[in-house]
């Protein structure tokens, strides 16, 4: 009797893991068996949430209330302080009908691409860009196009690519600003030029602005939402993660029109319903006692950020755009990435693995970004990690020769 082998979906054929997750789950390895890696990989920062938001929420769990279902779009002490804070950081005026809270900035921004795409609809992400974007364009049904950017113009996209790419099936461009994984950040005007394109082109611009308030020299690039008022074209996606320090909690939230909101609401109640109540309290407690604890963790990365940069300049045939937002810098290393420069290292993948496997150091290849023969460095880490684990990269360079 022939057996017959059922298929699983043909997204399996197209979908990626997290290029991130992996270099991670391989450092978590080698630490298991006792070697003395430092990680560069992780996108989160190195402080502790804050502790006026353990304790609300520590009040919040006594309370059976919040034992309980809630509303799929989010509790309204939470909405209420994301109308607030909107408003007093992000210059945008919304109401809660225009929220919705997600499990995390990924659940936010999968849950926006399930909500306007249609199957065939195309979406011009900017490269290098977060792995999550042309995953989650694939898996809720539409096509990633890519646009690619240089090193030499700091890995900035402009109005004639995004033209050149533009077709009758352009539906949304993902735009961050400060970026992940570069830490580029748009000025003011560049960013009204791509913002005006989108609008003149009905185009949506999704706008990821998770890192707005980790902007170390100059201002942050405003929202596409204050030129956007009515959200037509807009849509905002935020959350607590970075500025303060709460990436296990999982709260993001998405700001949009009603009938996006609508569609997305649809969306989470079949899929999570609502966010855990106590994560909900401990975003709630983050955004009503301000930015303090953000400004501590912010004066450290900048820090870093200088630290880091300078170890960098001084390691010959690497170089550096110097980048002034998120906690990231995304150095070339093309140099040692093929024509033989290390034995069986052809790419920046096999370079990030041969020192991770050679001196524990554990950074993200571009390849998982979109951009061959760069890595990610997160500076989220220990002054003492830091420089630690930049001397062994220095050392690793050293070596080769």
């Amino acid at each position: 009797m022939k057996v017959r082998i059922m298929e699983i979906s043909k997204l399996s054929k197209s979908i990626t893991p997290s290029g991130t997750m992996a270099i991670s789950n391989k450092a978590r390895v080698l630490r298991e068996q006792g070697k003395p890696v430092i990680g560069f990989g992780a996108g989160e920062p190195d402080f502790p949430t804050p502790e006026y938001v353990i304790k609300d929420v520590q009040i919040a769990a006594e309370d059976p209330a919040n034992h309980k279902y809630s509303a799929v779009a989010g509790l309204n002490v939470l909405k209420d302080e994301i109308v607030r804070t909107s408003k007093l950081y992000s210059g945008i005026e919304v109401g809660q009908e225009n929220i919705v809270v997600s499990n995390g900035g990924k659940h936010a921004i999968l849950t926006t691409f399930m909500s306007l795409l249609n199957p065939g609809d195309e979406v011009l992400i900017p490269s290098p860009y977060w792995t999550t974007y042309p995953e989650a364009v694939k898996i809720s049904g539409g096509n990633p196009v890519i646009v690619d950017t240089e090193f030499d113009d700091d890995f900035k996209i402009n109005t004639d690519q995004l033209e050149a790419l533009k077709t009758n099936k352009t539906k949304i461009l993902v735009w961050v600003s400060p970026s992940n994984p570069t830490g580029v950040v748009y000025t003011k005007e560049e960013a009204e030029k791509i913002y005006n394109w989108a609008f003149d082109n009905d185009i949506w611009i999704l706008s990821d602005e998770l890192y707005e308030h980790l902007v170390y020299e100059g201002v942050t690039s405003p929202s596409p939402a204050q030129y956007d008022k009515t959200l037509k074209n807009t849509i905002v996606i935020n959350g607590v993660a970075k500025a303060y320090s709460m990436t296990g909690w999982r709260v993001g939230w998405i700001i949009a029109n009603t009938e996006v909101i609508d569609m997305a609401k649809k969306i989470q109640s079949h899929a999570t319903s609502n966010v855990s109540n106590l994560s909900q309290i401990a975003a709630y407690s983050a955004l009503k006692n301000g930015l303090n604890e953000t400004k501590i963790m912010k004066e450290s990365f900048n820090r870093r950020r200088l630290n880091a940069i300078d170890k960098f300049s001084q390691i010959e045939n690497v170089n550096l755009i110097e980048s002034t937002g998120a906690f990231y810098l995304f150095p070339d290393v093309s140099y040692y990435c093929s024509n033989g420069i290390i034995n069986g290292v052809n790419n920046s993948i096999d370079f990030c693995n041969w020192l991770l496997d050679e001196y524990f150091i554990a950074f993200v290849p571009g390849e998982v970004f979109g951009k061959n023969g760069f890595l990610r460095c997160s500076y989220a880490l220990s002054d003492e990690n830091l420089d630690e684990g930049l001397n062994r990269f220095s050392k690793a360079i050293k070596d080769i020769k």
